[in-house]
This record gives C-alpha cells, sequence and structure tokens, in this order.
C-alpha cells in the first residue's frame, strides 16, 4: 500500500472515529498501575450499574492480551456478529452493549501474540468499525500499566477520563502514581480513584474486617487533588459472581452498597457537564445543609441548566413517615438528590425511581454546595447516617 493510500485509509478511520465520539457522552478510562487490583471487576460493576440506571452503556475490553470482560458477563464463547465490515457489539442487556477482543477468537484460550502498532490498529478499528450506537457512557477497561493500549485511549479519545483503581497497600499506591502521573503527561483528566480490597467481607457474619491497612486511596486522592469515589471491601461473592458470568447485583451486600455510592459519584462528577440539566433536592436547616435528611425544615430545589442556576425554589418536605420524602422527592421532577446521610431504604426508593443520590455531602450553605456541585468538585463519602437516633427513627426512611 502506497503511502498516499494508507494516509487515506487513516484520514477516513479518523472521521469514523470522530463520528462515534460525538455520540457517546462520558468516555471512562477504567486504569490501574499494576495487575490484580480488580481493575475489570470494577469496571464491569460500573457499566452494568449505570446501565441499570437507564443510561445507555458501551463496554470495550482494550486488554488484548488478557481480555476478562466477556468472562465476567457471561459471554464466553459468543461471536462477534457483522453486518457488513460493521461489528455488533454483544448485547447484555437493553442498555448494555459489549465488545471484547475475545469475540474473534476460535477458543477462550487462544493467546493474542501482537506487537504495539497490531493492538493499535485493532484498538482504533473498535471505535471505527462497530456499531455502538448512541451512548451515553463509554466504559473501556485497559490492561494494567502504561502502555500501548492506554495510550492509544488518550491518544484517540481526548476527552477521555480515568478512573484510577489500586489497592491500599504502598507496592500499589506507588505504580498508581506513576498512572497518576501518565495521565498529567497526556493531559487526561482524572475522575477519581477506587481504592478496592479495602477490608474482608465476612462470609459468616456479613461484617467488614480491616485484615489489610485501609484509606491509602483516600490520602493519595487527597495528596494530589483529585477526588475519591469510594472503597470496595474484598468479598468472596463477587469473586463467585464474577466467575460464573453474573455480576453481583445483590445490593443488601456491603461491597454492593459501596459500589452504589462510586456509581453515584461518577454520575454525579459527570452531571456537570454544560448541555445537562438537573433538578437538585438539597435538605436544609438555618440555610446550610441539614445532617439527618428526614429531620430537616424544607428543601431547596434548584434547577440547573448549561451549568447554571435557572431557578431555585423553598418547600417544605411532607410529614416524617417511611417512604413518604424519596417519594415526594422523586414526585417534584429531581434528578439528583445532596445529602449528609440518609437510610438504605430511602436511597433504593430514591434508585428505583431514577434519583441519583450524592451521600456523605458536608454542612456547607446552600450557594457553596451548588456551586461545588455543578463544578463537579463534591464528592459523597458515602451514608453518613445509618444508625437509629434513639427514637426509633433512621436517617430517611
Amino acid at each position: 500500500m502506497s503511502c498516499e493510500t494508507q494516509d487515506n485509509v487513516t484520514k477516513q478511520q479518523d472521521e469514523k472515529i470522530s463520528s462515534f465520539l460525538q455520540d457517546v457522552k462520558h468516555k471512562l478510562l477504567v486504569m490501574s498501575g499494576k495487575g490484580g487490583v480488580g481493575k475489570s471487576t470494577i469496571a464491569a460493576n460500573l457499566a452494568v450499574g449505570l446501565s441499570n440506571a437507564g443510561f445507555k452503556v458501551g463496554l470495550l475490553d482494550v486488554d488484548i492480551h488478557g481480555p476478562s470482560i466477556a468472562g465476567m458477563l457471561g459471554l464466553t464463547g459468543h461471536k462477534l456478529n457483522y453486518i457488513g465490515n460493521t461489528a455488533i457489539p454483544f448485547p447484555y442487556d437493553e442498555n448494555l452493549k459489549v465488545l471484547s477482543i475475545q469475540g474473534l477468537l476460535d477458543q477462550p484460550d487462544q493467546p493474542i501474540i501482537w506487537r504495539g502498532p497490531v493492538k493499535i490498529g485493532a484498538i482504533r478499528q473498535f471505535l471505527s468499525d462497530v456499531f455502538w450506537g448512541n451512548l451515553d457512557y463509554l466504559i473501556i477497561d485497559s490492561p494494567p500499566g502504561t502502555g500501548d493500549e492506554p495510550l492509544t485511549i488518550a491518544q484517540t479519545i481526548p476527552d477521555c477520563k480515568a478512573v484510577v483503581v489500586t489497592t491500599p497497600q504502598e507496592i500499589s499506591l506507588a505504580d498508581v502514581r506513576k498512572s497518576l502521573n501518565f495521565c498529567k503527561k497526556v493531559n487526561m483528566e482524572v475522575l477519581g480513584i477506587v481504592e478496592n480490597m479495602s477490608g474482608f467481607v465476612c462470609p459468616s457474619c456479613g461484617s467488614v474486617h480491616e485484615i489489610f491497612k485501609a484509606g491509602g486511596g483516600a490520602k493519595t486522592a487527597q495528596e494530589w487533588g483529585i477526588p475519591f469515589l469510594g472503597r470496595l471491601p474484598i468479598d468472596p461473592s463477587v469473586a463467585a459472581a464474577g466467575d460464573s458470568g453474573m455480576p453481583n447485583s445483590d445490593l443488601n451486600t456491603p461491597v454492593q452498597k459501596e459500589m452504589q455510592i462510586i456509581i453515584n459519584n461518577v454520575i454525579n462528577k459527570q452531571n456537570k457537564r454544560a448541555d445537562m440539566d438537573m433538578k437538585i433536592a438539597i435538605p436544609l436547616v438555618n440555610g446550610q445543609l441539614c445532617a439527618h435528611f428526614g429531620h430537616c425544615e424544607q428543601f431547596a430545589i434548584i434547577t440547573v441548566g448549561q451549568g447554571k442556576v435557572t431557578s431555585k425554589e423553598l418547600l417544605t418536605p411532607p410529614p416524617h413517615a417511611p417512604g413518604v420524602i424519596p417519594n415526594w422527592i422523586a414526585d417534584q421532577g429531581c434528578t439528583n438528590l445532596i445529602v449528609g446521610g440518609m437510610g438504605e431504604h430511602a436511597q433504593q426508593i430514591l434508585a428505583s425511581r431514577g434519583v441519583s443520590v450524592l451521600c456523605g455531602a458536608p454542612s456547607l450553605p446552600l450557594e457553596e454546595l451548588t456551586n461545588l456541585f455543578i463544578s463537579g468538585k463534591l464528592v459523597g463519602t458515602g451514608n453518613a447516617c445509618d444508625h437509629d437516633h434513639g427514637d426509633g427513627h433512621h436517617c430517611g426512611h
């Protein structure tokens, strides 16, 4: 092939990639500095969680040499279908499409022995010659390290953001710092850090035990001035779910509760987009965030359009009773809720009605809290109030 012909082929592929990316609202690269930290598990659960929340999601596995996404989602052995020269991703459910190199293999255990240029070409084809359709999220699972695959994504998808996965151990955190420096050098924004294997869920009693040290991911995020999205404990049920090809979806397990926090933080971080309208509910007492969701004086209902507050109203909530206030918030047409703490039942009601919850927000004045949220700088720390107050009530039933 002559240089001129190759240039024309590359130009046509660039145009296809550009056209596709214009139909994707959010692009996220899930990456880690080292292997074995649970990056693919988090990528798969993030994609499934966003799909369950009603978003159109594409999950792309660019771990060419060690693809695992297909196995985690029960798609091992499924061959890619084609319409002409265009590949069709696997439909995991009505909202989630999946693409992995495994769909091209004759045998699941067949090794891929490719050098860098071939891998780069394959990744570009995953973006140019695949019918993804319009997507809210494109989640990309990358192999560990800072080699060809993440570099190709960074160079091909300029507005892609990174979700960096680590474990609490110092050796993992050292590799994470390399990943963060990689993102800095290639001008890739880091959406946040996830600390995996943070504690152990006892299979007998269900409680979380700190068998290893924890908190290193949060500390690293603070040192680098980037968001901390959440921490996940080690849970044997997660490994079993991944091996069976059925991601763990039991919202009552500790790890899935924490995963939901991470998913909500990702959604809330991305909601800072200027073209996204939001209607945000904020419980108030004396003009600032009320720490107890079910016992606030009033709710501020903030409407945001084009990245700016377009209207604000103060409403008195109905009397506190199980399920009443969460349903009332949804009835107001709210898309988001910012709270200090609330009960699990209230969170489940809101999730079922499509309201994204940022839990564990600080008690700041209304205007400051709103500005932080719109700018994407407000990140929840989890449920800050799931205990009984002594009067038989929990925060926000």
